[in-house]
């Protein structure tokens, strides 16, 4: 079982330590152990009571309604939540709250059913926007710090990879899509699910596209871009090692392309000023790259 500091509920649940504390004292909600030097540390269950609490609190519930709650009324209520038919911002805080719980426990079954209901409402597009990225973020936040083991984070992007590849089938396939696109990444980049969300973006668009995926050595690179002539070259920069790697390949990208657009996504500005250049940084800045043939998603 994982150990977590007051901070790191803090960034885990966007719930600042001081209210987490006068929730312990006024309401006795999570009643953690403490350190020899009587620092306050929390185990997975007490991240997902957090959770669960932050979703009813945004829903409308006061604190000490919740705080009455056992556990399986307070499931009871964030089921009724989710079950609800209408769309807001607090029924997305319920999908990614139950997705970390689901993740935590290796529960598919309870991931599926969520992202069944996300679908079934935003639709594919607007479920990545609004639940899949700011899980990842949050989740994001709880790698950096290990608390969630390498296997419940391989178990969270097989997931999301799936059902990625799933809606991809469901496309047709571009037959005269224009001169093609080549997706890759660098060979110390292996997070592919931006890269593979943009696939099914541009699948979706019309757009011939050549997927090549995680690690890619350079060399196979320039062979594929030798045969198939490529109108652009897509990559994504999600390391952030000491000496990243990302304006060093962009410059080389655009030196051994000069008939390419070079687009990436990634926390960082080009050192040149290029118009061959698109930093792709929302879904929306994608869509405007990929037009004309987009048509907006539901």
């Amino acid at each position: 079982m994982s150990v977590y500091s007051i901070k790191d509920l803090e960034r885990i649940t966007s719930t600042r330590a001081h209210t987490i504390r006068i929730w312990e004292q006024r309401y006795g909600l999570l009643e953690p152990e403490r350190t020899g030097t009587n620092i306050r540390f929390y185990n997975d269950d007490d991240v997902k009571k957090l959770l669960n609490v932050c979703t009813l609190l945004n829903r409308g519930m006061k604190i000490s309604q919740i705080s009455q709650l056992n556990q399986a009324q307070m499931q009871a209520e964030i089921d009724r939540i989710i079950g609800e038919s209408v769309q807001t911002d607090e029924h997305v805080e319920a999908w990614i709250n139950q997705a970390i719980v689901a993740i935590s426990k290796y529960d598919a079954a309870a991931f599926h059913r969520l992202f069944a209901e996300a679908i079934e409402r935003l639709g594919m597009v607007h479920t990545y926007e609004k639940v899949l990225y700011p899980l990842l973020v949050r989740t994001g936040l709880m790698w950096t710090r290990d608390a969630l083991l390498p296997a419940q984070e391989h178990f969270l992007s097989n997931l999301i990879r799936q059902k990625l590849f799933a809606a991809i089938d469901t496309l047709p396939v571009p037959e005269n899509g224009g001169q093609p696109w080549v997706l890759f990444l660098h060979e110390g980049e292996e997070h592919e699910i931006g890269l593979l969300f943009a696939y099914y973006m541009l699948v979706r668009a019309g757009k011939r596209a050549v997927y090549l995926g995680a690690r890619v050595p350079y060399t196979d690179l320039l062979t594929v871009a030798n045969d198939i002539n490529p109108s652009n070259i897509y990559t994504f920069f999600v390391s952030n090692q000491p000496g990243h790697h990302g304006p060093a390949l962009l410059e080389q990208l655009l030196n051994d392309f000069p008939y390419c657009e070079v687009c990436y996504s990634g926390d960082f500005e080009p050192s040149r000023s290029d118009a061959r250049i698109h930093h792709i940084q929302s879904i929306e800045s994608l869509l405007e790259t990929i037009k004309p043939h987009t048509t907006h998603a539901s």
